[in-house]
């Protein structure tokens, strides 16, 4: 009789260590996994639980809170470039356990690098911490950074001599700025403001409070209906002009979630990006944010330290003017193929 306790009680201690699932761990499920696994865009998601399967009744999955099936092929229309929230909720016996990771999704296709030769040279006024940039009315407008220092400048392709100067409060640390229907909107950094000038008199208007989704105020550029805006992140948001949201991408290539996304410009089509401390202008496709060509700029840079870095684009005369802050030069580039 003894003997047969014995057993019971060894069978029920079995029976109750297998039944015994309390996390995704102790199912030695790959899922923990995904976020180093590289997918991209045509892989599958791939979900396994390797011999623990027959512990698994089911298994329910959400990426960014929709539906997802396990094994499916990754596209745009049920993922999107950059990091997905996944969450899981598996069903063992009469109990569930549940998970979330975020996964980097990737580009399928590699981003080619541009060739180039300069086409021609000018001076850049080398006090201008350049955080804005770009060509219009036949004059450079810049918005240069830094506490104290911040100012919205113009001047003449070819000279250093400003045509307008407006300087900003020492409290506000001055970033991106865009022309957008006879304004000129000029991010600030931390102060959670943008401010708004008269295109023609360059008279401040108005100051919008920065919504809440943006990190910081970093790029700015504009599609000619929208305000492209990046705030340090892999994000690119699509705002109207009182900033309220009306969509967003992240930047993504075949290796990487591309972050630290600064000053743009919106040339035939496309989001041409430097990425902050990099050599790099990235060219976005805006619907996707799949980077489809860069630009390695290391043969031109003046970069010495970690401030003075490539961070300036405008398009000029089917061509790009690029510089960087605090640089001597400006560099005019032909536009790729």
């Amino acid at each position: 009789m003894k003997n047969f306790i014995r057993i019971c009680a060894v069978l029920l201690l079995v029976v109750s260590c297998q039944n015994d699932v309390k996390s995704l761990s102790d199912l030695k499920s790959n899922f923990y996994e995904l976020p180093h696994n590289g997918l991209r865009l045509g892989d599958s998601l791939n979900i396994y639980f390797f011999k623990n399967q027959d512990k698994v009744d089911s298994v329910e999955l959400t990426m960014n809170g929709q539906a997802f099936h396990n094994h499916s092929v990754m596209d745009n229309s049920n993922t999107r470039l950059g990091v997905n929230d996944l969450k899981i909720k598996v069903h063992t016996g009469d109990t569930f356990i549940t998970g979330e990771v975020q996964v980097p999704i990737l580009n399928s296709d590699k981003e080619t690098p541009i060739e180039f030769e300069v086409i021609s040279q000018y001076p850049h006024p080398k006090e201008l911490f350049t955080q804005g940039f770009f060509f219009a009315n036949g004059k450079l407008y810049e918005s240069s950074g830094q506490y104290g220092k911040s100012k919205l400048v113009t001047y003449q392709p070819g000279t250093t001599n400003y045509l307008e100067e407006v300087k900003q409060d020492a409290k506000i640390f001055s970033e991106g700025i865009a022309l957008l229907n006879n304004k000129i909107y000029q991010l600030t950094y931390r102060e959670r403001k943008a401010l708004v000038y008269d295109a023609q008199s360059l008279k401040l208007e108005k100051e919008i409070p920065l919504p809440s989704m943006l990190k910081e105020g970093w790029g700015m550029t504009t599609n000619g209906k929208e305000l492209i805006v990046s705030d340090g992140t892999q994000n690119v948001y699509f705002f109207d002009e009182e900033f309220n949201l009306k969509r967003k991408i992240q930047v993504a290539g075949y290796q990487s979630v591309y972050t630290h996304i600064n000053e743009m410009e919106f040339i035939n089509g496309k989001i041409f990006a430097n990425v902050w401390t990099t050599n790099f202008i990235l060219v976005i496709n805006p619907e996707t944010g799949a980077v489809e060509q860069y630009y390695d700029l290391t043969q031109l840079s003046e970069t010495k330290g970690s401030d003075d870095v490539l961070n300036g684009i405008a398009f000029f005369n089917e061509s790009i003017l690029v510089t960087g802050k605090n640089w001597e030069k400006i560099y005019q580039l032909p536009l790729p193929n």
